[in-house]
């Protein structure tokens, strides 16, 4: 049976030196564990605190999901444990209130409140190191020998120019899809339920994109309700994520320039044709150099759960309008193999190199988290 992985974008605002070979980073320390408590459907809940923020993980290494939101809501501090109540509803708080997925408050006082997601992003292991050397891994705060090394840009380019490198097609070269049409979820059925799946959703409604689409064209511009946003993946880094179109004071779209930062997709906004890096979340040359997107929450999980989940949703289907076999996968054995197809500035051994993990990023510290993690005990 064949696999593919799909995005459940949920929408909600949130507000290197070059050197000639791959460096490796060991280092060890222990960080102590949270407060983990899961239910009958295996899903798990604990509280952390990174970097002085308070956040709470949920997750289930079943069905492929964490996500993770900010404890402070309104100014109050809430704790959260898990609930017996099944999908989408994934925690209580000691308020009384039940959350689902998307951080909706479903229950209780708070209904209609959304949790502030954090800053965070599923995708491979070697990714989140290279790019935030010194990164923890949870439980264990081992750390990296480079921690606190500054990115040095040059040529105008908040990174150095040298390091980012093309990554075949030119510019457009791999098309973006700007007109995306979708199917209900009972009609879907090129989708195996071994697949993964990108979900949108702002309160009301929900989108899924798949992943063999998202292997093919990296960037689908779309919108749900009042948002327009682009969902940006790369394939190399495994990594989703989700920014307003609003670039420059102009809805606009985003494409796909041609060059990779340490392997990592550099999408341009067709407003001002400045460059940016997904995983910096910053433009990183042109008119734009140095802002931030407006950037949304994503969502994955596996395709079996995302049917139950949300049997009323749409998913984006294979209409494109390009001819590609989006059965299938255009990297080989990529996301099994420890190897890449380029470099990257550090490597870091401690993990597999395309483990997915989920990474909390706080004033550019950042933290993963496993999938081992959100198993029964």
């Amino acid at each position: 049976m064949k696999k593919t992985i799909v995005f459940g974008l949920a929408v909600f605002l949130l507000t290197s030196c070059s050197k000639s070979e791959t460096d490796e980073i060991v280092v060890k320390e222990t960080l102590p564990p949270g407060n983990s408590i899961t239910n009958t459907d295996g899903t798990v809940v604990f509280n952390d605190v990174l970097e002085n923020k308070k956040i709470v993980l949920a997750g289930n290494a079943n069905d492929l999901f964490i996500v993770s939101f900010e404890r402070v809501l309104a100014g109050t501090l809430l704790e959260f444990k898990i609930t017996e109540d099944e999908l989408p509803i994934i925690m209580e708080d000691t308020e009384g209130n039940k959350w689902d997925i998307f951080g909706f408050a479903v229950e209780g006082p708070r209904k209609g409140q959304r949790l502030k997601p954090t800053q965070s992003l599923m995708g491979y292991w070697f990714s989140f190191a290279t790019f935030y050397p010194g990164i923890q891994i949870y439980p264990d705060a081992e750390k990296g020998i480079y921690e606190g090394e500054k990115i040095v840009g040059t040529d105008n380019w908040l990174v150095p120019k040298n390091e980012v490198r093309s990554g075949g097609p030119g510019k457009d070269g791999i098309p973006a899809i700007s007109s995306p049409k979708f199917v209900d979820v009972k009609d879907a059925s090129f989708m195996d339920k071994t697949n993964l799946v990108v979900g949108v959703s702002d309160g009301s409604s929900v989108k899924a994109y798949p992943h063999n689409v998202m292997d093919w064209h990296e960037i689908v511009n779309d919108g749900i309700g009042t948002i327009d946003y682009s969902l940006i993946y790369c394939p190399l880094t495994g990594t989703a994520t989700a920014w307003d179109r609003n670039v420059d004071g102009k809805i606009t779209t985003f494409g796909v320039s041609g060059l990779l930062y340490n392997t990592n997709i550099v999408p341009y906004d067709r407003a001002t044709g400045s460059n940016w890096s997904q995983l910096l979340d910053k433009a990183i040359f042109g008119k734009m150099k140095g802002t931030k997107p407006v950037k949304y929450m994503v969502l994955e999980t596996k395709w079996e759960t995302w049917e139950k989940l949300y049997p009323g949703s749409k998913i984006m289907n294979f209409d494109t309008g390009y001819n590609r076999n989006y059965g299938k996968y255009p990297y080989g054995n990529y996301k099994d193999d420890k190897s890449l197809i380029f470099p990257v500035k550090y490597l870091d051994t401690r993990l597999h190199a395309k483990e997915r993990v989920h990474a909390v990023i706080v004033n550019g510290k950042a933290r993963v988290y496993r999938f081992e993690s959100f198993t029964e005990k």
